[in-house]
């Protein structure tokens, strides 16, 4: 019953996606809504009783589906984890090495280490307690 889902949700999203335009549609007669309701009926029923008929292809096809979501899910793990680390910390470049020993270029968005005061602190005088706002209730109404 797995293989009639899936097939089922293919066809459900076949249905959904754009048809080209009508210059490049195959030509061919045309077919009318009734027929192809019964056309799609008798095709159901038809898969329906297709496993009881032969178990051993629908046996086989739900090894091979099983194998393929598999596959399908540790694809998306690794592309996941994969998108994961290169959101992380950048990697150290291979030529980043070969920089160390040369002179580095200083610009205006580079840090420069011989600036910063012997503490640490920079230039900031402010303590933790003072960026902390003051707690302000919610406004009264006062009537009159």
């Amino acid at each position: 019953m797995r293989i009639i889902r899936t097939l089922m949700l293919l066809t459900g999203v076949g249905v959904f996606m754009p048809s080209p335009p009508d210059e490049q549609q195959p030509q061919g007669s045309q077919v009318s809504t009734p027929e192809l309701i019964g056309s799609a009926t008798s095709a159901f029923a038809d898969m329906a009783g297709f496993c009881a008929r032969e178990p051993a292809v629908c046996q086989t096809a739900g090894y091979v589906a099983g194998k393929l979501e598999a596959k399908a899910k540790y694809s998306v793990k690794l592309i996941y984890e994969w998108a994961n680390e290169s959101t992380s910390e950048p990697q150290s470049s291979p030529l980043a090495n070969e920089a160390d020993g040369s002179d580095q270029l200083k610009t205006g968005s580079t840090t420069i280490a011989e600036a910063k005061p012997a503490g640490g602190l920079g230039q900031s005088t402010l303590r933790l307690d003072d960026l902390i706002p003051e707690w302000r209730g919610p406004l009264v109404n006062k009537k009159s």
